[in-house]
């Protein structure tokens, strides 16, 4: 029991700092917080960034109201994510008051790395780190291209943050997976503590999918996260990802809905 709690403080922790700490460095972007949610103003309609995190069951309509309002008064797009712990009957409630509707949901997993051994596959050389502007734009557009058109708040919002993602300090690593040279796939590898890293942004081109693409990238940065002395790797897995992240040993914690 005291695993499962230390585990899903950790993941809600590592989501809500992913969610914020980029757009809370960046001059042109808002982070804001009350009692029990924080929300994210990336000043692009884009509900990939503009993040509503509701992180206490005791959430009131007046709060909730005011995040709403302010997105709406700046017409921006956006989208509210809240874990299984979190989604109490009063937060329900608060929903329907505002005609707001569960959209998706993840599986928030953990892995404890020191009961993960390192695989070795030969396409893990296809795997290049990104190290300076020209590559976070082919990170970016890989990410984008992932929607018909492609998405150019995601490129804007990369280009707006290149030098936090590039900062050293900040710790971030975001890896591109090349098939014949071509930027096909993608992950980030986000720590919020010493101990806990946060894979996010799995993304594969539609036509590069069913490779396992996917799965030498998942064991590509299990291997660095493991190398780089990290004891908890944590994620949040769609639906077509779970016996994949299980067969490498990751376990279920929560659920995470996200509602617009």
């Amino acid at each position: 029991m005291e695993e499962k709690r230390l585990m899903l403080l950790l993941i809600s922790n590592n989501f809500q700092l992913h969610a914020t700490r980029i757009p809370a460095l960046s001059e042109t972007m808002k982070v804001m917080e009350s009692q029990h949610l924080i929300y994210v103003d990336s000043g692009l309609s884009c509900d990939t960034f503009n993040i509503l995190y509701i992180n206490h069951p005791e959430l009131t309509q007046s709060e909730l109201g005011k995040a709403l309002d302010h997105y709406k008064i700046n017409d921006l797009d956006y989208c509210i994510w809240i874990n299984k712990e979190n989604l109490s009957p009063r937060v329900r409630d608060t929903f329907k008051a505002f005609s707001i509707k569960e959209q998706a949901s993840e599986v928030g997993m953990g892995l404890d790395l020191d009961e993960y051994r390192p695989i070795l596959d030969y396409r893990h050389q296809d795997i290049k780190e990104v190290t300076n502007a020209a590559h976070l734009a082919t990170y970016a557009s890989v990410i984008a291209e992932n929607w018909t058109p492609a998405d150019q708040n995601v490129l804007h919002y990369y280009k707006q943050t290149s030098d936090h993602y590039l900062d050293p300090n900040n710790k971030i690593q975001l890896l591109i997976y090349y098939h014949k040279g071509q930027p096909v796939s993608c992950v980030e590898l986000f720590p919020s503590d010493a101990e806990t890293i946060g894979f996010y942004g799995f993304a594969t081109l539609e036509k590069f999918r069913g490779m396992g693409i996917g799965t030498t990238l998942l064991t590509f940065a299990l291997n660095k996260a493991k190398e780089l002395g990290y004891k908890n790797a944590i994620l949040q897995g769609t639906a077509d990802g779970l016996n994949i992240y299980k067969k490498m040993g990751f376990k279920e914690y929560t659920t995470y809905y996200e509602f617009a």
